[in-house]
C-alpha cells in the first residue's frame, strides 16, 4: 500500500513537472489529488537566497506534535551551551564517621538529568566504600529538581500515559522512568506465556496473565501499572509468533528509586538506619561525589533522533530553570521559553504555545512560518548551525526517517524532525537540493482520519512526495541572502564554558594549594595536591595547629574539611564544614581532607 500510494505521488509531481512552470500550482494540484480538504500548511524557503519557493496557510496555527521539539531544544542549547552537562551530586550533613557508622544524612542532588541511570547511582553510592562507611544514621535525602512540578504536561492525553513515550517527569526521574517488557510464547498452547523484563535492577512485581494459544490471529496483550509499581500484563500471543516488546512507563518513579538506592546500598552492604526520602538539603553540606552528563550537544540527539519525549522535556525545563533563576513548573517553563525565543530570534511568537517541550500536549500550537523562521536562524549561526543540525533524524539512515527516504539520490540529503500522533503529521527540517542549495522546510497536516498509525499513512506519503519533488528541484542561483547579524551572539556565549568552568575551578585548587603551603611551612605537615581536593598529612601533636589555619583559610577559599584521626579539633562558630573520621590514619598522625562544599 505504501509503494502504491508513493508511486502514484511520485508520479503526479513527474507529470506536473511536464508543465515547466510555477511551483505553486504543482504542489498544489499534489495536495488537491490526494485530499483536497486537507488542512494542511506548509512553508519552504531557499536558504541561499532567501526566496519563498512554496507557501500554503503558512500563517496558520497547528499542533505540531513532536515537530514542538525544534522549538524546545533550539531553546536548551541557545540557553544552556553545546558543552553544558548534567551534575549530579552526593553529599552529606554529617560531621562524625564513628566506626563505620555515618552520623547524618545522605542528599543526592537531582538536577532532572534524563540519562541519570541506577548504574551512575550506583558508583556515586560506590564511593561510601573509600569512606569505611558500614551503616548511615540518618535517611538517604532525594534532592529533585521535578519534586513540585507537575508529572506530565497540561494538554497530554491519559492514553498515552502508560506507554514509554508518556513517562513522567517528576518527582523524579532514574532509567528514564520506563522499562521494557518482553513476552514469549512457551512451547505449548495454553501454557501462561513467558514474560520479562529488560535490563531493570529492581524487585519490581509482574503479574502475568497472558496465555500461549495455538494461533495468534485474535490475540492481544495490555498492560496496566498500578500507583506501587505492580505491572499486570493480559491478553495471549500465538504459539509461533514473535516475541512481543513494549515499553511501558513507571508510574510510581519516586517510590522505583526508593527500591533501587535499597537495593544497592544493600549490594554494598551499607546499613540504611533511615529511610530514602523526597526532601529538601541543607544550605551547605560535603561532596561525596558527583556524576555528569552527556554534553547537551550529545543529548540533544538523544532527544531528536529517537524523538524521545522524556529527554525534550527534560531539556525544556531544565532551560526555563535556568531563565527563571530557580526550578520551574510547566507554567513558568511556557512562558519564559518563549519570551526568550522570541527575544534571541526576532520571530513573532504571538500565536504560539509552548505547553511542553516534547509535542506531546494536545495545547501546543505552531505556525509553518514560525517553524521555518527557527529554521533559518539556526543555519545561520554558526555556534549553532552543526550541534542542532547533527542531532536531527537523517533521511533513510538513522532515528525516526530511519525507514523514510531511502533511495540513493534522496538518502542523507534531508535531516528532519517528525511528528506523528492522532489527527496529526508532521515534518519540518532541511534539505539538498539537486544543485546544492539548502532549504528549510515545515509541513504540518491537521485532521487527519483514522487512528494513529493507519490515518496517517497517506499524508505522509504526500509529505515524502512534496520533499521529493524539492530534492529533485533546482533553484535559481539569484542573488545570495545575507542574514542579519550573522555574528550576533546567543544566551549561552555571554556567559563562561564548561572548559572555562573547570579552568577556573582547577586554578581554585592550585592557589588553594599554595596558599595551603605558606600558611603550613614550618609545620610536620604535607599537602599533597589531588587535582579536585587538597590532603594534608600532619603529624603535629596538637590538631589545632593545622585546624587554625584552615579556618583562615576558609574565609578566602570556602570548603569543606574530612579530618581522620582520633581526636578532634576545637569547634568554633567561623569553622568551615567538618566531618570527623574517627580513627587513626594509615598515612599520618592524622590526614585532613579538603573538599568542595555545595552551597544552595
Amino acid at each position: 500500500m505504501q509503494r502504491i500510494w508513493l508511486g502514484l505521488l511520485l508520479f503526479l509531481v513527474s507529470v506536473k513537472l511536464c508543465l515547466a512552470g510555477n511551483i505553486q500550482k504543482v504542489i498544489d494540484k499534489l495536495i488537491n489529488q490526494v485530499d483536497p480538504n486537507i488542512n494542511i500548511g506548509v512553508d519552504i524557503v531557499d536558504l541561499r537566497t532567501g526566496e519563498n519557493l512554496y507557501h500554503r496557510n503558512p500563517q496558520r496555527a497547528y499542533i505540531p506534535a513532536s515537530n514542538m521539539k525544534l522549538f524546545s531544544e533550539a531553546a536548551a542549547l541557545m540557553v544552556l551551551g553545546p558543552d553544558y552537562r548534567f551534575k549530579n551530586h552526593l553529599s552529606t550533613n554529617a560531621a562524625v564517621i564513628e566506626n563505620g557508622v555515618l552520623k547524618g544524612s545522605l542528599y543526592l542532588h537531582l538536577p532532572g538529568d534524563p540519562s541519570l541511570k541506577h548504574d551512575h547511582i550506583y558508583s556515586m553510592l560506590e564511593q561510601l566504600n573509600h569512606w569505611g562507611i558500614k551503616s548511615i544514621e540518618g535517611n538517604v535525602v532525594l534532592v529533585s529538581a521535578n519534586r513540585f512540578i507537575n508529572a506530565y504536561a497540561p494538554g497530554w492525553m491519559v492514553e498515552d500515559l502508560k506507554y514509554s513515550y508518556g513517562a513522567p517527569l517528576a518527582p523524579v526521574i532514574l532509567d528514564e522512568n520506563r522499562l521494557t517488557v518482553i513476552i514469549n510464547p512457551t512451547h505449548q498452547a495454553g501454557k501462561p506465556a513467558l514474560v520479562e523484563l529488560k535490563d531493570q535492577n529492581t524487585s519490581l512485581f509482574v503479574n502475568n496473565q497472558v496465555k500461549t494459544k495455538k494461533k495468534s490471529g485474535s490475540c492481544g496483550i495490555d498492560y496496566h501499572m498500578s500507583h506501587d509499581n505492580r505491572l499486570t500484563v493480559r491478553g495471549c500471543i500465538g504459539l509461533g509468533q514473535w516475541a512481543v516488546q513494549q515499553g511501558i512507563a513507571i508510574r510510581n518513579p519516586l517510590l522505583y528509586a526508593q527500591e533501587i538506592i535499597k537495593l544497592q546500598l544493600a549490594k554494598l552492604r551499607i546499613k540504611l538506619n533511615g529511610e530514602v526520602v523526597l526532601g529538601s538539603s541543607p544550605k551547605k553540606t560535603m561532596l561525596l561525589a558527583t556524576h555528569q552528563s552527556k554534553p547537551v550537544s550529545q543529548l540533544l540527539a538523544d532527544a531528536l533522533k529517537p524523538s524521545d519525549n522524556l529527554y525534550a522535556d527534560s531539556l525544556y525545563l531544565h532551560a526555563a530553570a535556568k531563565l527563571h533563576g530557580g526550578p520551574a513548573n510547566w507554567e513558568h517553563a511556557k512562558t519564559s521559553i518563549k519570551q526568550f525565543l522570541q527575544q534571541q530570534t526576532g520571530i513573532d511568537l504571538g500565536s504560539a504555545v509552548l505547553n511542553d517541550g516534547s509535542g506531546l500536549s494536545r495545547y501546543d500550537q505552531l505556525t509553518p512560518q514560525q517553524t521555518v523562521e527557527l529554521l533559518q536562524f539556526l543555519h545561520e549561526r554558526f555556534p549553532l548551525a552543526y550541534e542542532f543540525i547533527a542531532a536531527l533524524p537523517i533521511a533513510g539512515y538513522d532515528g525516526t526517517l530511519q525507514k523514510r527516504f531511502r533511495k540513493p539520490k534522496q538518502q542523507g540529503l534531508l535531516r528532519a524532525k517528525t511528528g506523528t500522533m492522532t489527527g496529526v503529521v508532521s515534518l519540518s527540517g532541511y534539505l539538498y537540493t539537486a544543485n546544492a542549495h539548502i532549504l528549510a522546510f515545515a509541513i504540518y497536516i491537521n485532521g487527519t482520519p483514522g487512528s494513529r498509525s493507519a490515518g496517517a499513512g497517506r499524508y505522509r506519503y504526500l509529505i515524502d512526495a512534496v520533499c521529493d519533488y524539492f530534492l529533485t528541484y533546482k533553484p535559481q542561483h539569484r542573488a545570495v541572502n545575507m542574514p542579519q547579524n550573522p555574528h550576533g551572539r546567543v544566551a549561552f556565549q555571554n556567559r563562561p564554558t564548561q572548559a572555562e568552568l573547570q579552568r577556573d575551578k582547577y586554578m581554585r585548587w592550585r592557589r588553594m594549594e599554595s596558599a595551603m603551603k605558606k600558611e603550613l611551612a614550618g609545620q610536620a605537615v604535607s599537602v599533597l595536591f589531588r587535582d579536585n581536593q587538597l590532603a594534608l598529612l600532619d603529624d603535629n601533636a596538637d590538631p589545632n595547629l593545622v585546624w587554625a589555619k584552615l579556618i583562615q583559610l576558609n574565609q578566602k577559599y570556602p570548603f569543606a574539611v574530612a579530618l581522620q584521626g582520633e581526636q578532634p579539633p576545637r569547634q568554633v562558630s567561623s569553622a568551615p564544614l567538618f566531618l570527623w573520621q574517627k580513627g587513626k590514619s594509615a598515612e599520618a598522625r592524622r590526614t585532613w581532607i579538603i573538599h568542595e562544599v555545595l552551597t544552595f
